[in-house]
């Protein structure tokens, strides 16, 4: 995506100018999209952006410095923190503004529904094609390590979820297939100006470590959900494995995404399909 290079601004805009030149001459390099204060989606004009500062290529984009830590190892959990920049989260909310449509269920045999009973968000798919998004594929991929030349990332996908919006609980491969499914998942946070909207493993055991407590709900009360609920906290991650390594499929990862009770919560899903994936024999398609 090229920037413009007209330096001619509207009359009234030069206090903008000096403040985003200094803004630039602080921090350096910044990409033509940034988020307002209010990390709501909202995005800076690009017309302003694009006049003053041309989209550079930058090394710190390309090499994101991110933070891993174990969560569960049966199920394989993985909290990232700073997986994504907030010049990466700025360009994905830019390229998903207009793109959104009500989300659809998979209702098994290539079949896709809206259902409101089950899920009440929006998606946008996005520009595959786009630098900054095959960046973020490839981070992804390189993340998990080598799992043969028949897996792939899958086209990444934004969902956004305001007050009342929900995901019930779902696993995210196909237990329809025999042959070829989604082994595993990243839910990334892109914007997180919310209550509630938290991810909810039932069947994940709840640390006895208070240090969790900075991206697990921890003091619910009387309406904790059970099992783990992490936070939609913005750049953050929260990866796992769907399967076993036997190739059934792991309980462990059911999961939901709770109800915002007000503001909003917009996610980023990577999932990573495996074609040489098979059902083991005598695996049942249900694991409930």
């Amino acid at each position: 995506m090229s920037a413009k290079n007209d330096m001619s601004l509207p009359r009234g805009l030069s206090i903008v100018v000096a403040t985003v030149i200094v803004v630039f001459s602080i921090l350096g390099p910044l990409t033509d999209y940034q988020i307002t204060a209010s990390a709501v989606g909202r995005i800076v004009s690009k017309k302003v952006y694009s006049a003053l500062i041309p989209l550079r290529k930058s090394t710190s984009l390309n090499h994101q410095p991110y933070q891993v830590q174990i969560f569960s190892r049966d199920p394989q959990v993985i909290y990232i923190e700073d997986f994504l920049s907030k010049e990466e989260i700025a360009h994905l909310l830019y390229l998903s503004e207009g793109r959104f449509q009500r989300s659809k269920v998979y209702g098994g045999y290539d079949e896709s529904v809206v259902d409101p009973d089950l899920r009440i968000s929006e998606t946008a798919q996005i520009d595959n094609n786009d630098e900054v998004v095959r960046r973020i594929r490839n981070r992804a991929a390189k993340f998990q390590g080598s799992r043969g030349n028949r897996t792939k990332v899958e086209d990444l996908a934004v969902q956004r979820y305001h007050a009342d919006g929900f995901y019930s609980y779902h696993y995210d491969w196909d237990p329809t297939l025999t042959e070829g499914n989604r082994i595993t998942t990243f839910m990334v946070y892109l914007v997180g100006d919310c209550t509630g909207g938290g991810t909810n493993f039932p069947y994940l055991q709840k640390p006895s470590d208070r240090q969790w407590c900075n991206v697990i709900e921890c003091d619910e009360g009387e309406n904790a959900y059970q099992g783990v609920t992490f936070k939609p906290i913005a750049g953050s991650a929260v990866f796992w494995e769907n399967f076993h390594t036997n190739g059934s499929g792991h309980q462990g990862v059911f999961h939901a995404g709770l109800p915002v009770e007000s503001g909003v919560k917009i996610g980023l899903n990577i999932w990573t399909w495996d074609a040489a994936w098979k059902r083991p024999e005598g695996d049942s398609e249900i694991w409930i």
